[in-house]
């Protein structure tokens, strides 16, 4: 993925103590552990149902149908031009392409609510998360989560699954910032809303194309964690290389004590 330079400065040399951690979410800090496949179709089915209580008469299989093939472009596209319009809005089009008028915002919400419901149930706290945060914490490391999500109210509830929402001094969800990694402006946002420079931020993620790319673009030092990630063990055609490689959390440790 080709983005333009940035100039944010030269990383200055590791002596540097870094005081803020940005981490990634899914496949990171909690992990999934269902059937895609089966878990999307009853997801489909929630929203059906939510829908049709909430009056509007749609036929079960054109529907699913419809909002499915439009989820599968929204996907295509974001990771093109990185734009996070929401399946919210994906919704909202799909209705009114079915003629009816713009949907209150309530009943979107919580017919987003029962689609997510569906997939929260499979996602899985990572047993080193906690012990692992709370020792930043100790270490007087400043907390902030960047992820990428359609949905913010999703990110939210996973978050308050695992009780890890306060944690995070800042949360930046691409749902909400309206761009996704890894382009560079909602990584510089994590820096604006710490008021730090880049030579004092971590960024721990598992996708080199999102997190470490991002991070490496606006001179964040990158840990790439590698347990879940889809690019462990490929040989990439991308040119995409973090700082500092770990397999579990707890190599975080190692890595600060070097800065």
């Amino acid at each position: 993925m080709n983005l333009p330079p940035l100039d944010t400065g030269k990383k200055i040399s590791s002596h540097f103590s870094a005081r803020v951690v940005f981490f990634d979410l899914g496949d990171t800090l909690i992990y999934f552990d269902g059937d895609w496949t089966k878990v999307l179709q009853r997801s489909t089915k929630c929203l059906w149902k939510t829908l049709v209580a909430a009056g509007y008469p749609l036929n079960r299989e054109q529907f699913s149908q419809d909002f499915s093939n439009r989820m599968r472009k929204y996907y295509v596209e974001r990771n093109e031009n990185l734009v996070e319009y929401t399946s919210a809005r994906v919704l909202i089009d799909c209705l009114m392409d079915l003629g009816f008028p713009e949907p209150d915002p309530d009943i979107i919400r919580n017919a987003l609510k029962a689609l997510y419901s569906v997939s929260q149930e499979f996602w899985n706290l990572e047993e080193d998360t906690l012990p692992t945060l709370h020792w930043l914490q100790e270490q007087d490391f400043r907390l902030g989560l960047i992820s990428n999500a359609s949905d913010v109210d999703d990110v939210y509830a996973l978050l308050g699954k695992f009780d890890l929402t306060d944690f995070f001094e800042h949360i930046i969800i691409s749902a909400d910032f309206g761009m996704r990694k890894p382009h560079p402006e909602i990584f510089l946002e994590g820096l604006r809303l710490f008021q730090v420079e880049p030579q004092n931020c971590f960024m721990v993620g598992d996708r080199l194309d999102m997190d470490i790319l991002g991070a490496n673009q606006v001179n964040m030092s990158s840990i790439w964690i590698t347990r879940r990630s889809i690019h462990k063990g490929t040989d990439y055609r991308f040119d995409i290389k973090p700082d500092y490689e770990i397999c579990a959390l707890p190599e975080i440790k190692e890595v600060v004590k070097l800065t």
